[in-house]
This record gives structure tokens, sequence and C-alpha cells, in this order.
């Protein structure tokens, strides 16, 4: 998608390559985020390096799986820098054929191509005093990565089908999903727009690698959408609250947050949500016991978690099948099920 205008705040919920924010306070770093939710350590650790991106002008690169937020930690950036007051103009490069993009960048003449039929301002000029985000970077062709070097290189653009170049006044931020030193290998990416763009890499972790913020995410999606749904104040049982936090999430942030959605517009008046309106198939990861565990929480709460967690890895790693699981765990078929049921797992 194409913005012309600063994206959602950072305490706006997320369509897409969202990452969901809450209280300043929840952050015992001494550069506070307002909304931005980041418990665990290994999203501590990205927003002191999204801290020291916002103190230097260079190009960053983020860098991480989809779903994990990218383009809300490209806005923190250009929010907290000294081009704060310019725009924040975005644009996803795998949405458009290569001459469609390189005519939104750079801009065209007047008959460039058919159907140009007056002058356009591309979004480097549009971007200028600010911040240009160049979201899926990896989906660019050799072509289009070859100009975007120059850019890069010169400081300059010339419009598609003009003669005459123009001075830009903006600072770049990219981001990908892909691993892009292996397509370096694999020669479907320039080694020196890698290079160009990476002067500060910043790696997104995964939700899976970030569980202790499951929960404040979860309750912070449940807020924003059960406004919306006229379902306030809803509450999230434990044996839902240990499935959401040993479930895998592949599709990250953006996977939780529709989960949310989709428990709530299940969800009877009054009713807690439960295993039964998350919708979760069963893709689990180990997880390191601290990280099911809440300080403050019932022991009963924390057992069982931790019983969910290990029901849900075995069931998985047994394909499914409970004879299997069962003996796998040294129960009974029967107590399998017996604890299946008890802990809404499906």
């Amino acid at each position: 998608m194409l913005a012309f205008h600063p994206v959602h705040p950072v305490e706006a919920p997320m369509s897409d390559h969202r990452l969901s924010l809450a209280s300043a306070a929840d952050l015992p770093r001494p550069r506070r985020w307002p909304g931005i939710i980041g418990r665990s350590r290994t999203m501590q650790d990205t927003l002191e390096l999204v801290g020291r991106a916002c103190a230097t002008q260079a190009t960053v690169l983020l860098t991480g799986e989809t779903g994990t937020g990218k383009e809300v930690l490209a806005n923190a950036i250009h929010k907290g820098s000294a081009r704060s007051e310019g725009p924040f103009v975005a644009i996803n490069c795998a949405a458009f054929p290569d001459t469609l993009l390189e005519s939104e960048l750079f801009g065209h003449v007047k008959g460039a191509f058919t159907g140009a039929e007056r002058a356009k301002e591309g979004l480097f000029q549009l971007a200028s005093g600010g911040t240009l985000f160049l979201d899926e970077v990896g989906e660019t062709s050799g072509p289009l990565q070859a100009k975007l070097l120059r850019v890069l290189q010169e400081r300059e653009v010339r419009a598609l089908g003009g003669s005459h170049t123009r001075r830009i006044d903006v600072r770049v931020i990219a981001a990908t999903n892909r691993e892009l030193q292996r397509e370096i290998a694999a020669g479907a990416f320039r080694a020196d727009l890698f290079y160009r763009l990476a002067v500060f890499p910043i790696r997104i972790p995964a939700l899976r690698e970030r569980r202790k913020d499951v929960l404040p995410l979860a309750e912070h999606f449940l807020r924003i959408h059960g406004a919306r749904e006229e379902r306030p104040a809803c509450e999230i049982s434990s044996e839902a609250q240990s499935l959401l936090v040993a479930h895998a999430w592949p599709g990250n942030v953006r996977e939780l947050e529709n989960a949310m959605h989709r428990a709530l517009a299940l969800l009877d008046p009054g009713e807690p949500i439960g295993p039964k309106h998350l919708g979760l198939a069963a893709h689990t990861t180990s997880v390191p016991t601290d990280e099911l565990t809440t300080p403050g929480e019932p022991l009963r709460d924390t057992l069982a978690r931790v019983e969910a967690f290990l029901l849900h890895r075995a069931l998985e790693q047994n394909g499914g099948q409970r004879s299997q699981t069962a003996a796998a765990l040294g129960i009974t078929r029967e107590g399998l099920y017996k604890k299946m049921k008890r802990l809404g797992i499906e």
C-alpha cells in the first residue's frame, strides 16, 4: 500500500506490518517509547537500537518475518529523529510492477509512457525533509535496484522520461522479510545496494522470541477491538492464556491481532475468551519455563499453562495421533482425553 501521509500513530491497531504498542512504563530503559509493548529482553534490545537509529541520519534496514511490525518501528524512528516535523511516506515495493514503481518513486514527465497525461512528482520528492519507507525492498528487480543505488549514492533523482536530475533531502528506511545475504549469493539482490541500505541494520524478533509480550499484546488488541465491537472489558481464561503463550505464531503480531479479533466475534455476552474461541492450530515451539510464568500468578494457573504447552508440543510431535501422544507422555489415552478437555485443547 502507498501512503502520502504519516501512518497511524504508534498507539493505533495494526492491519498489516504493524507492531502493537502500549504503556511506556513497560520499558525499564532510559529511552521510553510511548505505547510500545516490549517487556521481553529481545524486544528491549531491539528498542535500544531503534533509539540509537533516531539519533543518526544513516539509512536503516529493518529485517524480520512478515507481521513483526517493521513499518511501525520505521515510523517510530522517524518520529524520534530530527526529521520528525517532515513527512513520513511509505510504499510497499512488492505492490507495483517495475514501471509503475519507478514512476511512483522518481516521478514522471508528461508523455513518459502511455497514460502519463501530466507530470507527477515522485515519493523521493514528496518525502523531502522527512523519511521515505521502502517496504519489501527485497522484491525489487535488478534494474530498479541499480536506480535505487544511484539515488542513495548521488542524492538526486531523475523523473521517468525526464532529462534533468533534482536534488533530494530525504532519509531512507528500508525493510524486508527476505534473507538478503542469501539473495545476494543467488544473484537476486545487488550486494552494493545491500551495503548502502544496511548502514544501520535492525532485526525485529519474531513473536515466538518474545513470549513475555504475547499476553500484554493480546490484552492491547482486546481493548482496541473490544471497544469497536462493543465488547469492552473482555477477559482471557487461564487455559486460553496458556495456548496463547505456547503458540508458535508463524504470522507474528498480525496473526495474534487477528486471533483476538476473531475471539471477540465468537464470544457470548459476559463470556471469557477460552481456547475454543482462538482457533489456533497446534504450532508450538520449545519455550523456557520462565517464559511461561507470570509473577504473582497462582500456582494452579502456572501449572495449567505449562501443562497445556507440553500437551500441545507432544501432539504436534506425534502428528496429532492421540494414542501415540499418550504413550509418549506415559499416560493412558483416557487420561490424555481428560487433560485435553480440562485445558480446552481440541
